[in-house]
């Protein structure tokens, strides 16, 4: 399965480096309606992958991506749900590029990041926005920074993160949007090896929170959670050496979760408003490699994550886990074709609908679109 990375990254997710010998067994199925794969377009006959979701209603939801052109160029995807089906949605055309990252704030205002190459001549964009019409590239200052994760809290305050590039070392990087324009909003960096910011999630404008990773001394990975206070943005230390966070959501300011993986484990970790801590989460029984990419709040006793598990051989099948209020537990998932993964989840609590998105391989061997359902 191709990852499409904006930056270059620590280490592969695609094969997790690190395989922990103590994989738990996949605890008893959580009670309630099946995830089942929802119908979803292609494209292009090249690859196409989805890597981002986000719903404004029940009848109103986006996911976005990337589609690999006949010159073996990325294009940039988006895909709508109406309630009935998903259809394509026209973007502009860019020379290269991916959508990552999505912020909804109503049904004409929403927000895809991610790295796009527009020309030739060498400039570059990371933002696309909808106005209920149609995807515009949208301006943002000169640089070549790629977009992880996207979170808003309304119309006029919107945040965008992800890493930056000087040398051969990565950097956080973030960007706010105040309604006009985006500006790049100063934030701190942990030692002098690689950072990375991978996920943003809001509880309102003077409490957000941007997590990822990066390198100690000895080049070992760990846990990176940053918070904005309203003025600026600062570290908060997490636990987990040798792990990286990959999604983040919030219910309260005292109910924050981020997950992603630890070696070949997935990792969860809680903010209780006071401090992180691990909250124990299941691998499937017998795979060598588990990682969580995503998570969606319907409640604060029902939360979705997403992600992979690899088996002996590294081929990946889909990965879903729900928290119930008390504990995790593995979830049965459709994962279809030769390999599957799921890097994007959403929901809609007033329906309580749940979505996650990905690709899978089919048999010509090309990445399709994967988008699943719970209702």
């Amino acid at each position: 399965m191709r990852l499409r990375l904006s930056v270059p990254r620590v280490w592969s997710l695609s094969v997790v480096a690190v395989l922990s010998p103590l994989l738990l067994a996949a605890p008893a199925q959580a009670q309630g309606a099946p995830w089942t794969v929802v119908a979803s377009p292609n494209a292009t006959p090249g690859n196409n992958d989805l890597a981002a979701v986000a719903t404004v209603s029940a009848s109103d939801a986006w996911a976005v991506g990337s589609a690999e052109d006949s010159l073996g160029n990325d294009q940039l995807l988006a895909e709508h749900w109406d309630g009935t089906a998903w259809t394509i949605v026209r973007t502009p055309t860019v020379v290269t590029g991916d959508l990552s990252a999505l912020a909804a704030i109503s049904s004409n205002d929403v927000w895809a990041g991610g790295s796009m190459l527009l020309s030739a001549r060498g400039n570059t964009a990371q933002f696309a926005h909808w106005n209920g019409r149609k995807w515009t590239i949208a301006k943002s200052p000169a640089t070549t920074a790629g977009i992880s994760g996207m979170a808003a809290v309304s119309s006029t305050d919107v945040w965008a993160v992800g890493s930056i590039v000087s040398g051969f070392i990565a950097q956080t990087f973030i960007e706010h949007w105040n309604g006009k324009s985006w500006a790049i909003v100063p934030s701190p960096n942990n030692g002098t090896g690689s950072n990375l910011l991978n996920a943003v999630t809001a509880v309102s404008a003077n409490d957000v929170w941007a997590v990822g990773q990066f390198q100690d001394a000895a080049n070992t990975p760990q846990t990176l959670t940053e918070h904005w206070n309203g003025s600026s943005w600062s570290i908060v230390t997490s636990p987990s050496a040798g792990a990286e966070f990959l999604g983040a959501a919030a219910v309260t300011s005292s109910d924050v979760w981020a997950v992603g993986l630890t070696g070949g484990t997935t990792l969860v970790e809680h903010w209780n408003g006071s401090n992180w801590a691990v909250v124990p989460s299941p691998n499937p029984a017998g795979a060598v490699g588990n990682l969580l990419f995503g998570i969606a709040v319907v409640s604060a006793n029902d939360i979705w994550a997403v992600g992979e598990s690899q088996n002996a051989s590294g081929i990946p099948s889909t990965l879903i886990e729900q928290w119930n209020g008390t504990s995790w537990s593995v979830v049965a998932s459709p994962s279809p074709g030769s390999a599957a993964s799921l890097r994007g989840a959403a929901a809609d609590p007033t329906s309580g609908q749940a979505w996650a998105v990905g690709n899978f391989r089919s048999p010509s061997g090309a990445d399709q679109t994967l988008i699943e359902f719970n209702p």
